[in-house]
């Protein structure tokens, strides 16, 4: 505490020799704090201005890579470099290099694009549906120079700002001292009248030079910090008590929400195994259906003939004899047939990793044609090609099993004589559509509907068969990504499809 004789008018000299030692501790620490916050706050803008560069790769991301991806699976050509050229414009980016999967390469570079701040790389990726392809990488490089020269305008407008403002408040504080005594009630009386239930951390201290002797104004300021204490300790002891009730209670909360997610998500997924073991249940039931019905017919036929040839009191003749084998060898046709099906369908149901390839649509349905051949021939069908026929992502060998199911029920239901036509027609969304035409009856809508269900027959005409073809399509088509469908020809006829992705 300051002397009271040092402020007797004869103490001039030691009062003149504070305000000098004011004045310069002032003017250093404003010097010091000036250099620190522009520092500091130099470097915040800096990390900001970071931030916001990570905001571009962000927006790139989110704003332009589905539409490319898009693009370059559609081989959009203008539309790749309309993007390009977009993302060309935004600030701070300084190069572009787009590499597509057959080694195209797109690239846009920035007249002042000299050093690299940041670079990225997007994969391209193109999502059908549950799959995705990655068709390409896009490099983004953001350039140093807009950044620096910002970084440089604001620490010259931090530097000055800060300086100013500190040392604008360094003279108010020396004005402060110089009227010390008047001053100090001032800032008493105004903590006094601003101190409040949530303003108790900041304590009243008087800029005054300690002493071991206290005037009033030390005891006035000892008993407020003391009284701010105390209501500041209850406070705070409060504040916990709310903090970690709050917490609990959040706690609880998302402990709450976390079981009952579980529940939900497990209750979900035994549905949805239930559903399956239905579905399955239901297949495997028409599968025992047709075990013991379809296979029963040609297995009859084949003990009774070995019984007839094997029999030693029946002479048969030669025509009998061979009529005999005749059925024999048609029932393991039929018997062989069905169980060829069965796997083809049992073995599209459990293949998850298909690969697929671009094939030749013509070649596929040229070779069903070829297995097929036999069969036209005994019907007196006539098979025509139409149209043109483009290359697809598929699997060759599923394909071609496509094409037999419909060709063979088109030269079996498709009349006297049937007259087919097989062709592809392009369709705007990427995807070709491939169809079968015949010049049959038909089917009516009750029929309509119930076509592509596993074990479904109509008429009698349905004999040789065994309700497995257009089911072994429709998975088959599933699995290549595309769909199945029938459409009534005019003025008669049907007309079965299933679609491709182009290639």
């Amino acid at each position: 505490m300051a002397n009271s004789d040092s402020l007797h008018p004869t103490s001039h000299r030691q009062r003149k020799y504070l305000g000098h030692k004011i004045v310069v501790a002032v003017l250093l620490y404003t010097l010091i704090v000036a250099s620190l916050v522009t520092a500091v706050q130099i470097y915040r803008a800096y990390q900001s201005a970071l931030g916001n560069l990570e905001q571009r790769f962000t927006e790139i991301e989110n704003s332009y890579l589905p539409s490319l991806a898009a693009g370059l699976w559609s081989v959009d050509m203008p539309r790749i470099d309309t993007l390009l050229d977009g993302i060309a414009k935004i600030p701070d980016v300084g190069r572009l290099r787009l590499r597509g999967e057959l080694n195209d390469a797109w690239e846009r570079q920035h007249p002042e694009h000299q050093q690299i701040l940041l670079e990225r790389d997007f994969k391209i990726i193109y999502r059908e549906g549950e799959d995705a392809y990655e068709i390409g990488v896009l490099h983004v490089e953001l350039m140093a120079k807009d950044i620096h020269a910002r970084m440089w305008e604001t620490a010259q407008s931090i530097a000055i700002t800060t300086s100013v403002s500190l040392l604008m408040s360094a003279l108010f504080v020396l004005f402060i001292f110089r009227r010390w005594i008047g001053r100090h009630l001032e800032k008493t009386a105004s903590y006094v009248q601003q101190l409040e239930l949530n303003n108790l951390e900041q304590e009243l201290f008087l800029d005054r030079p300690n002493s071991e002797e206290h005037d009033e104004l030390d005891l006035v300021v000892y008993a407020i910090n003391s009284m701010r204490s105390r209501i500041y300790d209850d406070m705070r002891k409060r504040d916990i008590l709310d903090t970690e009730l709050a917490l609990y209670r959040e706690q609880l909360e998302q402990l709450v929400a976390e079981r009952t997610a579980d529940l939900q998500l497990k209750t979900k997924l035994l549905e949805r195994k239930s559903e399956e073991l239905v579905l399955q249940n239901r297949e495997l039931d028409a599968y025992a259906h047709t075990v013991a019905h379809d296979l029963k017919q040609p297995v009859t036929n084949l003990m009774g003939a070995s019984n007839l040839l094997n029999a030693d009191n029946l002479e048969l003749s030669a025509e009998k004899n061979r009529m005999l084998l005749m059925s024999i060898q048609q029932s393991s046709i039929k018997m062989h047939t069905i169980i060829d099906s069965l796997l083809l369908l049992a073995r599209v149901r459990k293949d998850e990793n298909l690969i697929l390839e671009k094939i030749s649509l013509e070649h596929t349905a040229r070779e069903a044609c070829q297995r097929m051949s036999a069969l036209a021939i005994e019907k007196g069908a006539q098979i025509r090609f139409s149209g043109h026929w483009p290359r697809v992502v598929a699997n060759e060998q599923w394909t071609e099993e496509v094409w037999v199911n419909y060709l063979s029920n088109a030269i079996k239901y498709g009349g006297v004589r049937p007259q087919i036509e097989i062709g592809v027609t392009d369709l705007a969304n990427g995807f070709v559509k491939c169809w079968v035409k015949d010049s049959g009856a038909g089917l009516s809508l009750e029929q309509q509907e119930q076509l592509f269900k596993t074990f479904v027959q109509f008429g009698h005409s349905s004999a040789d068969g065994h309700g497995l073809g257009l089911s072994i399509v429709q998975r088959i088509v599933y699995k290549l990504g595309g769909e199945v469908g029938y459409d009534a020809a005019l003025p008669s006829g049907s007309v079965f499809w299933f679609t491709l992705r182009s290639a």
